[in-house]
């Protein structure tokens, strides 16, 4: 996701109260097991579920050469995906 996506979130909640950005925020988070698992399973499909598909398309094609490409793209998955969480929550929770 990128800024202009996490600005029309913002715009989208300033006017939500505190139930209604928790409900939000757990129908728009990532599951990081998910993440993971696709990555595990298929290299770079982490990436691809978290919307980085041209990342996840380079892991998918360099994994066949390599075995660091997939264990990178397990490691990025879940890191992407708590990255994804933590920068979303701060976004719907932030007070400014």
């Amino acid at each position: 996701m990128d800024e202009t996506e996490f600005m029309q979130i913002k715009e989208f909640v300033k006017d939500m109260d505190k139930t209604q950005r928790i409900v939000y925020y757990e129908q728009k988070k990532k599951s990081v097991g998910i993440a993971v698992l696709l990555s595990a399973l298929i290299p770079g499909a982490g990436q691809m579920y978290l919307g980085k598909v041209g990342k996840g398309i380079i892991i998918l094609l360099t994994f066949w050469f390599f075995l660091i490409p997939y264990i990178y793209g397990i490691y990025v998955a879940y890191k992407s995906a708590k990255d994804y969480n933590a920068r979303l929550y701060s976004v719907i929770f932030s007070e400014k």
